[in-house]
């Protein structure tokens, strides 16, 4: 029974990100202690380096990794955004209007795990702190295999369980006790914060995940811990076509 209440969650997640959108920014940098900010840049360093790269970002939700990337990324030439949060969507909307960046950018609603866009008709696909959330995991990473073009670079940011015993057990306490009660005073939704507790711990980090992007098809797949490993970022490429001749 929790294991089909966690799965009806997940299918419905949008519907609580639709519900603390309006705090959503402040308790992400709140709750990192602005740690989020930097994970946001670091990912920057592992975009492809060819010119005119076309973007994709999945469960993008108010456009903060996709605004940090155009900002610093001068190699980015379009970025797409899409996020099954209509509220998030419109936020995201909001923070780019009349910014120089304005026309490299695009959001609308999608769904990660049925992407609207053509075979081989991106060069890299981002998502920051949205993979736990999908219904499907591989259909999700299957679509960014699909959509990638040969050489193409996959970079999925997202919380994770540090190895560290001490560590580990401090993260945990926090995750538990601290982040929903701060959380749901300031969003007023308490349960959204217990919902990200529970996903953290339960959703596969480290070489668990690696192996999930290995049997969809990636190659050089490589897990990067950051602070302490609260957060993972990985990275990971679609193999080029083989020649004919």
């Amino acid at each position: 029974m929790q294991a089909k209440s966690k799965e009806r969650s997940r299918k419905n997640v949008w519907k609580m990100f639709d519900q603390i959108s309006p705090k959503y920014d402040l308790l992400n940098h709140l709750l990192s202690f602005g740690a989020d900010i930097h994970w946001r840049k670091k990912l920057i360093q592992y975009l492809p380096k060819n010119p005119d790269i076309r973007l994709l970002d999945l469960a993008t939700g108010t456009a903060d990794q996709l605004i940090t990337i155009v900002k610093k990324a001068k190699q980015v030439k379009s970025a797409l955004g899409i996020d099954l949060s209509q509220e998030m969507i419109r936020l995201g909307q909001r923070k780019i209007i009349d910014k120089p960046y304005t026309h490299q950018i695009t959001l609308t609603e999608g769904d990660a795990t049925d992407i609207s866009l053509g075979n081989e008709s991106v060069d890299c696909v981002t998502m920051s702190f949205g993979i736990r959330n999908v219904e499907n995991t591989e259909k999700c990473l299957s679509e960014c295999m699909r959509v990638l073009t040969p050489r193409g670079r996959l970079l999925i940011l997202e919380f994770s369980i540090p190895k560290n015993r001490l560590i580990k057990g401090c993260h945990l306490f926090y995750l538990r006790y601290v982040l929903p009660t701060i959380g749901g005073l300031i969003s007023r939704q308490k349960e959204a914060y217990r919902y990200l507790n529970e996903t953290i711990e339960t959703f596969p980090s480290g070489d668990a995940f690696c192996d999930l992007m290995k049997k969809a098809g990636f190659v050089r797949v490589k897990a990067h811990p950051m602070t302490l490993g609260v957060t993972t970022l990985y990275v990971g490429e679609k193999v080029p076509c083989k020649s004919a001749f």
